[in-house]
């Protein structure tokens, strides 16, 4: 299967970047006039590298020149790959140590150093150069990294150059395309009878021509018209691929470097971000809490201010807590990375990881706070998920994709894994914390525990009853946890009651006795009973202890109530059944009434019982055994 990814130079002005990728590609990344007349490079470049094994590299070539570091930074911060490109006979300049500084603090994952020129030098010098370059990347990313010499010019080294970047990029794992699509917009352009068409790396997902994006910053709707890929139209793009987009309808005004494609309902732009924030060692001089930076996030560009959480000022080499707060909105990810640069853009600043893209304002030094925020920086994506679930508010699936700015199938695959180490819940409503069900769970456990106690003839108790009782500030939440009690076997439910598992209705003596005395009078009315209401009268039973001796009957199904006034002892109703499947098929309910020596007022409730039980069916005016 075929694998894509996205691998950029960087390295001073003049050190031979465009060169080196024309030596390897064929292609001239340099297609302004000014660049071609100046031999400059001047904004970013692009070419396709074709890799044995499969692999396949989208170039991004990068100005070197400290004017046009805007340019690098709208290029650089998609790498999968860098190759930092040194001048064998310069050596080690100062856009060599900003640019790697830059890759540094972007978090690229993976390298190497090019020396170029080589045929400029004797082999002595070479070695000298490369003892620089050791020093240079020692404590980087590119501490381990190969370094290759290569002569763009004679092509020495450009077989082994290939040979490592197959290796480098044949073990890496593709960008994942199976979630939302991710890509910031480089360039905007029209073709004569296609129209705009924007370009960029895409981060993540795939594009399919038809495809319904939403463009930001505005957000608007906007549908693919086609794809291009290295100049080759086609049907479907993947992450790790330099894609050209074809927007149907969009007037070129409206699209822009540092713009963004990406699936509908899924990103969510934010004036105020949460980060760790690393300084290089070089930097000139320490940040200060509310310091004015330029901002820069994939392609996009704005200012803000550093407002520092854990401390005054950082100090070159330091790291801290620090949230921006920008002129412009955003639309990060947790993860993304984030270059700092001062407000006047003469250097370098910080930069560092997204940790909560979507950040409230916050109180400076904290503890809390501090320590919420730093266990995103810790954590996995298990721990930022957890960190945005609430203890007693479900969360839908789409609502945590859309806050933490990961794909829906990342999100529930985090979740599903702490469900399974008792860390979340999922609920009809969305996902929770854990510790907040346990907490309700073992408040309702212990109030029908003790409604068992105070109550125990009762059989159970209604659900509005239980949630009443409760008195939870967040009633369809602990309705949830109820229903999910049952579902577990902790609780029981019974008809419209609900009791603790296990519990069923008891009497002491004394309740027995009220009991005992109802049950008597039933049993004298035989199949025609006292009416409902009489039977307190009859039995001589205060009101407190008729509503006992009801409830208890009722709950524990020894007695049925057939209408408002009118009920029976189960054992009367098991007799009654006898008698009336004792009958000659096709009787009425005449015969039933003679049959049972009770009076119409009696037969028919009792007929309507027997066949809403399922003993007896009825056909017009006739009965029969219902079929068993």
């Amino acid at each position: 299967m075929r694998k894509h990814f996205i691998v950029g130079t960087a390295g001073h002005v003049d050190h031979g970047k465009s060169s080196l990728i024309r030596a390897l590609t064929g292609t001239d990344t340099d297609r302004l006039p000014e660049e071609k007349a100046r031999g400059l490079s001047i904004d970013l470049g692009f070419a396709c590298l074709t890799l044995p094994g499969d692999v396949v590299a989208g170039i991004v070539d990068v100005p070197g020149h400290e004017r046009f570091l805007k340019n690098m930074l709208a290029g650089v911060g998609g790498y999968d790959a860098a190759m930092l490109v040194i001048d064998a006979g310069e050596g080690v300049m100062p856009q060599t140590r900003e640019h790697l500084d830059i890759l540094q603090l972007l978090g690229t994952p993976r390298g190497l150093v090019v020396i170029t020129k080589r045929d400029t030098v004797d082999a002595e010098f070479l070695e000298l150069v490369t003892e620089e370059v050791r020093d240079l990347v020692s404590g980087t990313f590119l501490q381990q990294a190969p370094i290759l010499s290569v002569s763009s010019k004679t092509g020495q080294g450009l077989d082994e150059l290939r040979q490592v970047l197959t290796r480098l990029l044949g073990a890496a794992a593709p960008r994942p395309a199976d979630g939302p699509a991710r890509l910031p917009v480089d360039r905007s352009f029209t073709r004569p009878g296609f129209g705009t068409v924007v370009t960029g790396s895409l981060w993540s997902g795939q594009l399919s021509r038809g495809d319904r994006l939403q463009l930001w910053p505005a957000g608007e709707e906007v549908k693919i018209r086609g794809l291009q890929v290295h100049g080759q139209d086609v049907e479907q793009a993947l992450a790790g691929q330099r894609v050209a987009v074809n927007l149907a309808g969009l007037p070129l005004e409206q699209a822009r470097r540092g713009m963004l494609l990406a699936t509908p309902g899924w990103l969510t732009p934010s004036n105020r971000i949460d980060l760790r924030l690393d300084l290089p060692r070089r930097v000139p001089r320490p940040l200060k809490h509310r310091a004015g930076v330029r901002i820069y996030q994939g392609t996009a560009e704005t200012l803000g201010r550093a407002l520092l959480l854990d401390s005054d000022e950082l100090l070159p080499g330091a790291s801290g807590l620090v949230q921006l707060v920008t002129e412009s909105p955003l639309l990060s990810v947790a993860g993304d990375r984030v270059v700092l640069r001062d407000s006047t853009s003469s250097y370098t600043l910080a930069g560092g990881m997204v940790l909560e893209p979507h950040a409230e304002a916050h109180r400076r030094k904290e503890e809390e706070t501090l320590r919420s925020i730093d266990s995103k920086a810790r954590g996995d994506l298990q721990t930022r998920v957890a960190a945005a679930l609430a203890a007693e508010q479900p969360r839908p699936l789409s609502a945590l994709s859309a806050t933490l700015q990961l794909s829906a199938a990342d999100v529930l695959a985090a979740l599903e894994a702490m469900e399974r180490e008792g860390e979340a819940v999922r609920l009809p409503r969305g996902w929770v914390q854990a510790s907040g069900v346990e907490q309700v769970s073992e408040a309702l456990l212990g109030l029908l525990g003790k409604l068992a106690q105070s109550a125990g003839w009762k059989g159970g108790w209604r659900r509005d009853e239980l949630l009443k009782l409760l008195s939870h500030p967040a009633p369809k939440f602990a309705e949830e946890v109820l229903l999910r009690l049952v579902t577990r076997g902790q609780v029981e439910e019974r008809g419209r009651l609900l009791c603790l598992a296990g519990h069923r209705p008891h009497l002491n003596a004394r309740q027995n006795g009220w009991v005992d005395a109802v049950r008597g009078v039933l049993r004298a009315g035989g199949n025609s009973p006292a009416a409902w209401s009489e039977l307190a009268g009859r039995a001589g039973l205060d009101a407190q202890a008729w509503k006992i001796a009801e409830t208890y009957l009722l709950d524990s199904a020894e007695a049925v109530k057939l209408g408002p006034d009118l009920g029976y002892l189960v054992e009367t109703l098991d007799a009654i059944r006898s008698v009336l499947q004792g009958l000659p098929e096709g009787w009425t309910a005449a015969d039933a009434r003679d049959a049972l020596a009770t009076s119409r007022k009696f037969v028919i409730p009792l007929l309507e019982h027997s066949d809403a039980q399922g003993w007896t069916r009825r056909e017009g005016e006739l009965r029969y055994p219902a079929v068993s």
